[in-house]
């Protein structure tokens, strides 16, 4: 790095020259004024000068003077310019104070240029040819002179290498090793030597009549300096500190985030399964535990739920619909005795009202809890046919499900209740054009059974509010038969995403909508079809 900037150094400098000796030509009135300067006798030079003025009436003349003045304000790295006369043997050099002085021994300088050695200790320069544009006659030369002391800012700034620079003629122009054998490094470096005589790692660049030398001693550049040394002990015990603090703020954060999963796992042990650990999706390992710990629980709760749960509402169920401490095998037996009796003695409308009750009593009693909805509707058949012996021409039903429907399986008693409660709230007693209308419909994977009838509905708010308990599944303990408990069990055997919904109708009336979806593990508990 030292070496390329001792270099790039030299090479501005001869930029810089390049560029004044063109400044000089781009300005008619300069050149003619610099060449009858080196040309003229001084009283013929001067009367050049005013009769210039006068013929072109210049306000401001722009002389030899002015064109170095201007240069050294343009470059500040110039140290001196100077104009030799070929034809005069003189030479004027200007040092930026616009003063000039005449030199007697200009005969000196055309010497040095002819042996090409204009370098002396501590500046160097550069010869640009001057010639006169309209016959290409060499009248003089200039010579761009810069100070060598940037050299020492630039070994100063690096200090371990040594930096030598000279030229052609062997003249020292800066040394850092203070009395270096220049000839003997010259040697060395034509014979390709250099770095096995001074036993270091050097570099050589020669750049027009210079030379630029830069070498390190392989001592130097094996030791590591005391400084060096204290600066990488004192790295090493910061990078252990703060190693040893993140190491510790780590730990204890796995720590903290291991004693939330055990404090989990122990309220799961204790029968909480609400619990859920906070994890992201593209975190840690222990974020992939906490996903699947939260996973397993709401699978876990989901499995109580349709498991345990469901067969606790179905049991509850079951028991309300009897409304009776009577065991229900005495109650239908005695039902079936009595239904045959009252047709031995030829009151067959009192067998058929029996026989209804008895088959609603035995799909309670004797089915599995999943059954067809082919069944299912075979037993809202006869429920409604009770009510219509007790209400004679007072209603209409209707059931309308499509033959493929048929055999889907659907857990049983969910439509029972509903119908119960029509004929308890909604059925209008002084009319006699009620009616009561079961459908069965399929939209995508999910059936819907809806119920729909003409009675005396309920208000907007109401059926809001219905509506609302029924989505978060909310039950009173002393209510377990009716839309709370059907949609209860659904939502327990197929899901929170399923269950009962209400919607008024334009006749007045309500319809109910039972959603669900059949699942196929289910089709192994089916009874046998009607």
């Amino acid at each position: 790095m030292m070496h390329e900037e001792a270099v790039e150094y030299i090479k501005n400098c001869r930029n810089i020259s390049d560029y004044i000796h063109e400044e000089l030509y781009k300005s008619n009135i300069e050149m003619n004024d610099v060449l009858h300067y080196l040309t003229d006798d001084p009283e013929k030079y001067q009367e050049y000068r005013l009769n210039t003025y006068l013929q072109y009436k210049l306000l401001d003349y722009n002389g030899i003077e002015d064109f170095s003045a201007a240069v050294f304000e343009m470059y500040p790295l110039l140290k001196r310019l100077a104009f030799v006369s070929y034809s005069k043997s003189d030479l004027t050099s200007f040092n930026g104070s616009q003063n000039i002085y005449h030199r007697e021994d200009g005969k000196v300088a055309l010497d040095r240029i002819k042996s090409g050695d204009l370098a002396e200790p501590g500046e160097f320069s550069f010869l640009r040819e001057i010639r006169d544009p309209l016959n290409m006659q060499s009248v003089g030369a200039m010579i761009v002179t810069f100070d060598s002391k940037k050299f020492a800012g630039i070994f100063n700034a690096y200090n371990l290498p040594e930096l030598i620079v000279y030229n052609d003629s062997g003249t020292l122009i800066y040394d850092s090793c203070s009395g270096c054998a220049i000839q003997e490094i010259e040697n060395a470096k034509d014979t390709g030597e250099i770095e096995e005589r001074l036993n270091a790692y050097a570099l050589s660049t020669n750049f027009e009549e210079y030379h630029v030398i830069s070498y390190l001693k392989k001592e130097k550049a094996s030791a590591i300096p005391f400084s060096v040394i204290l600066m990488i002990v004192g790295v090493a015990l910061a990078a252990f500190i703060i190693s040893e603090f993140l190491v510790h703020y780590y730990l204890k954060r796995v720590s903290a985030r291991l004693n939330r999963i055990l404090d989990g796992m122990t309220q799961v042990m204790g029968g909480d399964l609400t619990v859920r650990l906070t994890a992201e999706k593209n975190g840690d390992e222990l974020d992939v535990i906490a996903l699947h710990f939260n996973e397993m629980c709401e699978k876990l709760d989901l499995y109580i739920q349709k498991s345990y749960l469901a067969e606790i509402e179905q049991k509850n169920a079951e028991m309300a619909a009897l409304q009776s401490q009577i065991n229900p095998h005495f109650l239908y037996n005695t039902l079936e005795a009595i239904r045959m009796k009252a047709i031995c003695n030829g009151d067959s409308e009192v067998g058929k009202m029996l026989y209804s009750m008895a088959v609603t009593f035995r799909s309670q009693l004797k089915e599995a809890d999943i059954i067809t909805l082919a069944q299912e509707l075979h037993y809202c058949k006869k429920y409604q046919e009770i009510f219509e012996y007790r209400y004679p021409n007072q209603f209409r039903s209707s059931i309308e499900c499509p033959l493929e429907y048929m055999q889907v399986p659907i857990i049983k008693f969910v439509l029972q209740p509903i119908i119960e409660n029509y004929f308890i709230h909604g059925i209008r007693m002084r009319d006699n054009d009620n009616f009561i209308r079961i459908t069965v419909e399929k939209k995508g994977s999910d059936y819907e059974i809806i119920v729909e009838d003409n009675g005396r509905g309920m208000s907007e708010d109401d059926i809001r509010e219905k509506n609302r308990q029924l989505m978060e599944n909310e039950m009173e303990k002393n209510n377990s038969i009716g839309l709370s408990n059907v949609n209860r069990r659904i939502k327990a055997v197929y899901g929170t995403a399923y269950g009962v919904r209400i919607e008024k109708v334009k006749t007045g009336g309500l319809r109910v909508i039972i959603n669900f979806k059949p699942e196929e593990d289910n089709e192994n508990e089916k009874s046998n079809d009607c």
